[in-house]
């Protein structure tokens, strides 16, 4: 049996107030999100992911971090470029990563910056992959793997990236931790 902790309202704020961030040490560093993250003194550790690019942790009230990275992570992209490059150079191993993180039951968020729906659907991108091929990757992976896809503008990405942790923590502390 499964035994889950209840936490109040307050320990359940009180952890969310110390909520951090693990970075894949594979991920580049990018000044634009951990500075968005920094000027809301959210700190950031770097760790090895199995996939994705980001995470949460978790404070457990001993002084370690419980990891979400069994649960969600994010995957961020800089450009359509760096995506369609993944539906066509990369495809496979960008495939299995996906398959990975369904088959272990994690949920994925790709965030894409510089782009929107708009910028797909008018080719505007250098990538010689046709407007009508990347959207249907994307939207086909949506269903296929129950990935989550996110346009942003640079500027954006750490507060959504961090937004999509925190709520997704919140909801696992309201439920209780194991």
């Amino acid at each position: 049996m499964i035994m889950r902790r209840r936490y109040s309202e307050k320990e359940i704020k009180d952890r969310l107030k110390r909520l951090e961030i693990l970075a894949d040490t594979r991920e580049q560093v990018w000044e634009h999100v951990e500075s968005a993250l920094a000027g809301q003194k959210i700190a950031v550790q770097r760790g090895k992911l199995d996939f994705g690019d980001y995470t949460a942790l978790i404070p457990d009230g001993t002084g370690g971090f419980y990891s979400l990275q069994d649960e969600v992570v994010i995957e961020r992209k800089a450009n359509i470029d760096e995506i369609a490059g993944n539906f066509t150079a990369d495809r496979r191993r960008f495939e299995a990563e996906f398959l990975r993180a369904r088959a272990s039951g994690v949920k994925v968020f790709l965030l894409i910056e510089n782009a929107t729906w708009q910028d797909i659907f008018d080719h505007r991108y250098r990538s010689q992959l046709s407007p009508k091929a990347l959207a249907a990757s994307l939207l086909s992976w949506q269903a296929k793997y129950g990935i989550t896809v996110v346009f942003c503008r640079p500027q954006e990405s750490g507060r959504i990236l961090y937004g999509i942790l925190y709520y997704w923590a919140r909801q696992r502390l309201e439920g209780g931790v194991t």
